[in-house]
């Protein structure tokens, strides 16, 4: 029991305390190297910030719409109101403590509708998988533009070698979202982690029109992280909107599979900073930390916005939820309790 106990505080411990020294170090950084954005003439235009944030706020919601078209290729249907309010709504209980609590409030919502909590899990599965694939997707396919600045004559690496890795990377994807590859790789996954296997039942196509709508999804949000990126140094030129697009798509990826931090705090941001290393040389080392830290705030912003007004719509079913959890740990506490003064 101390053991499991152990384990739960260290494991607070590193998901509060790693953001923050990540935070003191990008800090830390930024003022090692102010002296840069003086000498590139760094600036600030609130209009195009305001107009990033718009576009964060488009791609949060095309979550929802997203989400709702998946569930339409399995058969169920939902109002596009419900399933933006499920969704976005359902996104607020993420900021609870513990992993689950919004996979479960989105199954027992949707289950309001008729939808088996079986389907609802599935389309969670496949809705996280396919927006994965989609990120790397559109990296791989910026990829064709990042010899256009002579990004990486550093690393010897040439155009057509690029191309070809955005190439390769583009067919392995399509071959890995084959329905019968698809379910014996998620089969042994959840296998891993002890979970029930979920059958995927979509025909190729509609898997292939879900990564379409999260392309165009990620796409969006590329265009939003370019408009910031001109919103603190106007200098950018267009040739780097794909590459923009690209470094954002995979820094989320490499953030949500972090793991470790919340919403992948600091891996994300170091991603972004390392890519923009390799593919946009000509921006200031410190302009780029502080891109990568303002990309998450306004980012975030957006998101909390959107999860705050489906709150509002839907307060109820999410201080339903929150009860339950309540009444369950306290299930728990006294089964414990029962269990020790049978001891």
């Amino acid at each position: 029991m101390q053991r499991a106990t152990l384990i739960k505080v260290g494991k607070r411990v590193v998901q509060i305390g790693l953001p923050v020294v990540v935070l003191i170090f990008f800090v830390i950084f930024i003022q090692k190297n102010w002296s840069q954005l003086t000498v590139k003439s760094f600036q600030w235009n609130p209009w195009l910030l305001v107009l990033s944030f718009v576009g964060f706020l488009v791609q949060t919601l095309s979550y929802g719409v997203i989400w709702r078209a998946i569930l339409a290729r399995l058969g169920y249907h939902l109002g596009f109101r419900n399933a933006l309010r499920i969704y976005l709504a359902s996104e607020f209980v993420r900021y609870i403590p513990g992993n689950v609590w919004h996979v479960l409030t989105r199954v027992l919502w949707a289950g309001q509708y008729k939808i088996p909590r079986s389907v609802a899990f599935a389309s969670m599965v496949i809705e996280l998988v396919t927006k994965l694939a989609a990120g790397v997707f559109v990296f791989a396919l910026s990829l064709i533009f990042w010899g256009n600045l002579g990004a990486v004559q550093a690393l010897a690496v040439g155009a057509p070698l690029l191309i070809g890795l955005g190439v390769v990377l583009m067919v392995a994807l399509l071959i890995g979202l084959h329905p019968r590859i698809l379910q014996g790789v998620l089969g042994w996954g959840l296998r891993l982690l002890k979970r029930e296997p979920i059958v995927i039942a979509l025909r190729y196509r509609d898997i292939l029109v879900i990564l379409l709508y999260w392309c165009i999804s990620w796409l969006i949000a590329g265009v939003a992280f370019y408009v910031l990126v001109m919103a603190l140094w106007s200098h950018v030129p267009l040739i780097a909107l794909p590459i923009c697009m690209g470094i954002y798509a995979l820094a989320w990826d490499i953030g949500f599979l972090s793991f470790i931090t919340p919403s992948g705090l600091g891996f994300r941001e170091g991603a972004i900073a390392g890519l923009f290393k390799l593919a946009l040389p000509i921006f200031p080392v410190a302009l780029v930390t502080i891109i990568a830290i303002l990309s998450r705030l306004v980012s975030t912003l957006a998101e909390l916005v959107c999860v705050s007004l489906a709150y509002l719509s839907g307060g109820r079913q999410v201080r339903e939820v929150q009860q339950m959890r309540e009444e369950q740990h306290a299930v728990v506490a006294k089964s414990v309790g029962d269990s020790s003064q049978g001891v």
